[in-house]
């Protein structure tokens, strides 16, 4: 059977109805995007910012960014350059890789596509990857004009060089909200219930290791359900612990709540708690017009207890 974790201060005692998971500290105002500063004009002044935020919260100069930066900046036929993944979401660690996205004019793109030379890998010794990946810039405004699916890649990218003045504003449009789609919310929700009512039956059967997959999978799930209901992709994994306060004001959750219930689903998803959030889950649901079709018997597991399964 599941067995819960010793109990700590960061811990406490649960009940069905009233959780509380690991408090975690969240800012009073997170930015969607950290803009680290950009080169704004092709005939301007060739200062750059050339400032990342580290893992640990501090500012420093990174010459691996400044080199990429100075090379768009003096390139006629680069537009544009973004800095995203870890580097860009503040997340980073020492040794994570640089991820770039440069945009090309249509010519000089093509030109690259035609060789096999869209993606770039530089290697140094005593320094992480830097990946730089060539995109068409007029493909990058026809997607961002015409409300193209969401780019979560890009989500907490950061714009280094903008040499027309326009791709702040096309990433914005870009990853922006959309209207939801909800058969995609349907069908995420469903995935959701799915997997929990398989893992409290699981329990029934002291199916522990059971029990765990599907309630980790149920909660992949729910992130995908949730952000979808405020017209949004799913982020990558590794984003997530940055882009869940996104979701506190617009459905109602205490800031930490949705970080302290994923991490108890994938570690310690007991029934109590299980039934709890999704109580919650399909409140929340309800209250958008998002109805699921599940079959009869999820009213029994909603309510059934512990030593009933």
């Amino acid at each position: 059977m599941l067995k819960s974790p010793v109990s700590s201060s960061d811990r406490p005692a649960e009940t069905p109805e009233i959780d509380r998971p690991a408090e975690v500290a969240v800012p009073a105002e997170e930015p969607r995007r950290r803009v680290l500063g950009f080169y704004a004009s092709p005939n301007g002044s060739a200062a750059v910012a050339t400032r990342a935020r580290r893992g640990d919260g501090e500012t420093a100069t990174d010459a691996r960014i400044a080199e990429v930066i100075a090379e768009v900046a003096s390139d006629p036929e680069a537009i544009g350059l973004l800095l995203h993944g870890s580097r860009a979401a503040g997340t980073a660690s020492a040794d994570s890789n640089y991820d770039f996205v440069c945009l090309l004019t249509e010519n000089a793109y093509e030109r690259r596509r035609q060789r096999g030379t869209t993606v770039e890998l530089r290697f140094r010794t005593g320094s992480p990857m830097v990946e730089i990946a060539y995109k068409d810039v007029g493909r990058f405004r026809r997607a961002a004009r015409a409300s193209s699916p969401r780019v979560a890649t890009l989500a907490l990218a950061a714009v280094l060089v903008d040499k027309t003045g326009e791709i702040e504003s096309l990433l914005n449009a870009l990853v922006a909200p959309r209207e939801p789609v909800r058969d995609s919310v349907a069908d995420e929700y469903d995935g959701y219930l799915h997997g929990f009512a398989h893992s409290l039956k699981a329990l029934s059967r002291a199916d522990d290791l059971g029990a765990r997959a599907h309630a980790a999978q149920s909660g992949l799930h729910l992130v995908g359900a949730l952000f979808g209901l405020e017209g949004r992709g799913a982020p990558y994994l590794d984003q997530l612990s940055v882009r869940l306060a996104e979701l506190d004001e617009p459905q109602g959750w205490r800031p930490g709540f949705l970080h302290g219930a994923l991490h108890r689903l994938f570690y310690a998803p007991d029934p109590p708690f299980q039934q709890m959030l999704e109580r919650r889950v399909s409140r929340l649901m309800e209250s958008r017009g998002i109805h699921h079709q599940w079959r009869h018997d999820l009213d029994r597991l909603r309510v059934v207890s512990y030593d009933e399964l």
